[in-house]
């Protein structure tokens, strides 16, 4: 099982997820937990309001049970030509507007389109330092007071 599976199968089993929230976010719950089924699913939009696409899955960290990763289904039709993002966490905001719960992250439409991506069937290896630099080159760092 490759260390990405593992990390999957962990994310699936747990009920509740560490504080799935940025520094900065507005929590509609009084807790700021979430099921990892809550966010899977969630839409997902920019400042302007251009829906970006869905969240198909979180990558866990499984030394620290913090999520590190979104993978953010953008594009395609109907399951065809999608192209999956994984963004750091700490880069979405959660929000509520109009009593609907949305992530919100600060890019637009055409940045997200060259942004590094990769198809359904050919995961990169998250686990790969090159790989987490590359995505934390174009999302911007953690902020510090979250590291």
């Amino acid at each position: 099982m490759s260390k990405f599976m593992f990390a999957s199968a962990l994310v699936a089993t747990l009920v509740v997820v560490s504080p799935l929230r940025a520094a900065d976010t507005v929590v509609s719950g009084p807790t700021g937990l979430y099921r990892v089924s809550t966010i899977e699913s969630l839409k997902v939009f920019n400042r302007s309001g251009d829906n970006l696409g869905k969240i198909k899955d979180l990558v866990l960290d499984a030394r620290t049970g913090r999520v590190s990763y979104a993978v953010l289904d953008f594009g395609g039709f109907l399951g065809v030509g999608d192209k999956y993002f994984a963004v750091p966490w700490h880069a979405f905001k959660y929000e509520t507007s109009n009593n609907e719960e949305r992530l919100v992250l600060d890019v637009t439409k055409d940045r997200l389109k060259n942004a590094p991506g990769f198809d359904s069937k050919h995961w990169p290896n998250m686990a790969d330092p090159t790989f987490s630099q590359g995505i934390e080159k174009f999302y911007g760092p953690e902020p510090t007071a979250r590291r």
